[in-house]
């Protein structure tokens, strides 16, 4: 008999659910950020993007909210994992927009190709993946993996006021197998630099979508 999913309630327990953030203008997905591959190392590196972490502290450190965080990460892997995220995105009345990862990061090529699958499952919304996890998504777009149309792919650089990783952009975005967008982001204690507006609209994205655009890079001001 073919698996399926009854309801929200079901969705949510396969899942650990969806993320409400005040700043996006649509649900969005995390998991610890502790169990991030790189940012778990840049944390302690001055000058860093992750050395101030906001997912290690504020209400992140809640009890409830670490719980649900670790319970999403428990449930990566697990058979109904990619239909029942399906079923969550699917099942919103305002689908067009979803930001994966405002706390954590891609853990494996399998788990990026979970999320990928709940991508091409979901084709009217527009998808967002901040990383710094530039080895999973070499790996994957080199080993002839898909990447969507429907999804924007931000390789974030490590240190602020760094270097954007836009060589490995333009070189990955090479690949046939790559429909979509792998694009940069970085961070600047120069509000001139920034082209994020979201620190003139009260940290909030308001009616800015660039991050979900073909837009090469993107630079975030220090805060």
């Amino acid at each position: 008999m073919m698996f399926k999913i009854k309801d929200k309630a079901h969705a949510v327990k396969l899942t650990g659910g969806l993320t409400t953030t005040t700043k996006m203008p649509c649900p969005s997905y995390s998991i610890p950020a502790q169990a991030c591959k790189t940012g778990s190392k840049l944390v302690s590196i001055k000058g860093s993007v992750c050395e101030g972490c906001y997912a290690l502290k504020g209400f992140y450190r809640f009890k409830q909210g670490k719980s649900a965080r670790q319970k999403r990460l428990d449930t990566i892997y697990k058979p109904h994992w990619v239909q029942a995220m399906t079923y969550l995105l699917e099942k919103r009345k305002d689908k067009e927009f979803f930001r994966w990862h405002d706390s954590g990061d891609i853990q494996s090529i399998m788990h990026m190709g979970n999320i990928m699958t709940v991508v091409q499952n979901t084709p009217n919304t527009k998808h967002w993946i901040p990383t710094r996890e530039y080895d999973i998504v070499t790996q994957y777009v080199e080993g002839g993996l898909p990447v969507p149309s429907n999804v924007f792919i931000r390789l974030s650089a490590h240190m602020i006021d760094g270097i954007l990783p836009t060589e490995l952009s333009r070189r990955l975005n090479k690949h046939e197998n790559v429909e979509g967008h792998i694009l940069v982001s970085g961070v600047s204690k120069d509000k001139k630099v920034a082209n994020c507006p979201a620190y003139k609209q009260g940290g909030k994205c308001v009616t800015c979508r660039t991050c979900w655009s073909p837009k090469e890079s993107i630079i975030y001001p220090f805060h």
